[in-house]
């Protein structure tokens, strides 16, 4: 009998457990002896292929010595990675969900992402992060400058994805809004341009695609979504951002399908590569010009 694949609930508990063992130092023969368990055993728990049972968890979470709070989010997602039913959508609203997408970004082989309003956060400079952090929440959170950097920071390691060793294919397809969109200023823009400019040129594991405001049959118009592929390793699964919480994971196989149609659609109405490519080289010389 084959391998059975990870699931998505069970990779985001494996990744979790994963940063805290090595957060305390601890090595996976040492969780086997706790457990009474085999290193492999261990090791397929970590990568998502199988999942502990709750009081095993516990164990661990006192072996790392893992704090109240964050145990109660642990054992959570511990609960819901071992349900046997079938889900079409699974939302992830717990501390940390920012940090499992990125997970799964790194375990990916493949990524495809639609963004219409801004630019992608995996191709974002850090003074577009900080502008989009700052002013993209509404005023009510007033969120601390701590806090601020702190996201700022995620998103500057996630981007780290571009220069891995093997990264994944990425194919992006960004409105023509987001190209225009005075996010931070325009001094701020004109870095934006320039760096997904050198991204496109520099990287042939990158792809970027315009989708102008003049295409009328947009099949993703309002609606921004990341499809993440893992080879055969996972099931296929689609990330669409929320106004709160970390977002919502469509896991259902027939959903997944439907995205991805949905984004090869939107491929074949955008712009080419070249002409994405000279698209965003005209704004830049816009703003350029506009500066002197």
């Amino acid at each position: 009998m084959g391998r059975t694949r990870a699931t998505l609930e069970r990779r985001q508990l494996g990744a979790e457990l994963r940063r805290l063992r090595e957060a305390a130092e601890k090595q996976q023969q040492e969780v086997a002896r706790v457990l009474e368990c085999d290193v492999s055993q261990v090791s397929r728990v970590e990568s998502g292929d199988r999942s502990f049972k709750v009081r095993e968890i516990e164990a661990l979470l006192d072996l790392y010595r893992v704090p109240a709070a964050e145990r109660a989010q642990i054992t959570a997602l511990a609960r819901i990675a071992r349900q046997r039913q079938p889900r079409r959508m699974y939302s992830d609203a717990m501390p940390g969900a920012f940090r499992r997408l990125s997970d799964h970004e790194q375990d990916a082989t493949e990524i495809l992402c639609s963004e219409g309003e801004l630019i992608p956060g995996l191709l974002q400079t850090e003074d577009y992060a900080r502008a989009v952090v700052e002013f993209g929440r509404p005023s009510a959170f007033k969120p601390h400058q701590d806090d601020v950097e702190a996201r700022v920071q995620f998103r500057m390691e996630r981007s780290e994805l571009l220069a891995k060793a093997e990264p994944p294919r990425m194919w992006f397809v960004i409105g023509e809004a987001a190209l225009r969109r005075p996010v931070g200023g325009e001094s701020v823009l004109r870095g934006q341009l320039a760096h997904l400019l050198d991204l496109i040129e520099g990287h042939s594991h990158v792809f970027v695609q315009v989708a102008p405001l003049a295409a009328t049959d947009h099949p993703l118009l309002g609606c921004n979504i990341e499809i993440l592929r893992f080879g055969g390793v996972a099931a296929d699964v689609a990330h669409q951002s929320t106004f709160l919480g970390g977002g919502a994971y469509l896991v259902d196989a027939s959903d997944v399908d439907m995205c991805s149609h949905a984004f090869e659609k939107l491929r074949a109405v955008a712009l080419g590569l070249d002409e994405s490519r000279a698209f965003v080289a005209r704004q830049a010389e816009e703003l350029a010009d506009a500066r002197v």
